[in-house]
């Protein structure tokens, strides 16, 4: 069966990011599967998610709102 999405495939271009919109810094930027972790596990949870770039650079940016 062929994978659909990889997100440890670092094949992005090295400019390539999303940004999140978060209410605080260091908030999770999206609700993952086990949401009875700490808000850092969360984080580092949803930075797994989303990967990183060529240059190990995550994709994923947070901008307070």
């Amino acid at each position: 069966m062929g994978m659909a999405y990889n997100p440890r495939d670092a094949s992005r271009a090295n400019d390539f990011q999303i940004e999140y919109a978060v209410g605080t810094t260091g908030n999770r930027w999206f609700i993952p599967y086990n949401d009875n972790d700490s808000m850092a596990d969360q984080l580092a949870q949803c930075k797994k998610l989303v990967g990183q770039t060529t240059d190990g650079t995550d994709c994923g940016v947070e901008s307070v709102v």
